[in-house]
């Protein structure tokens, strides 16, 4: 606790001498700025006269009507369907769409080109078949 005593009047003291300072910086024409203690309660006697007064917290009672008023008469605009909470993964769908899309695109091409290659086997295999009956009759 010594030295808790000790740090206290260590800062006390320093404080003294910046208000004594700041007090004799005054009356030159260079503007200092002077302490304020707002939330600190010096325990000094000499520094007791600069804290500032307490303020007192402003009434909001008027402030927060208004707003309501406001915000109810604008609540009537306002589409219930808009207010409903989106699902949680929103916007992972909305990311995903464009690369689904793409995917759906490569896909599609991707199936036409199966039937098409599956198209042109069996009219080989028609035109082989075809081929190969008038090859067959004529050796008979």
């Amino acid at each position: 606790s010594s030295g808790i005593n000790a740090e206290y009047g260590y800062y006390t003291n320093n404080l003294r001498q910046l208000v004594m300072t700041a007090s004799v910086e005054e009356s030159e024409e260079v503007p200092r700025k002077r302490l304020k203690f707002r939330c600190y309660k010096p325990h000094d006697e000499h520094l007791q006269g600069k804290q500032l007064a307490q303020v007192e917290a402003t009434s909001i009672d008027n402030t927060v009507t208004d707003i309501l008023k406001q915000a109810s008469s604008q609540s009537a605009d306002i589409d219930l369907n808009t207010l409903a909470p989106r699902k949680a993964n929103w916007d992972l769908k909305r990311d995903v769409e464009k690369k689904l899309a793409k995917l759906e695109r490569r896909t599609k091409r991707a199936m036409a080109e199966m039937i098409r290659e599956k198209l042109r086997s069996e009219r080989d295999i028609m035109a082989g078949a075809a081929t190969g009956q008038d090859t067959g009759d004529d050796s008979d």
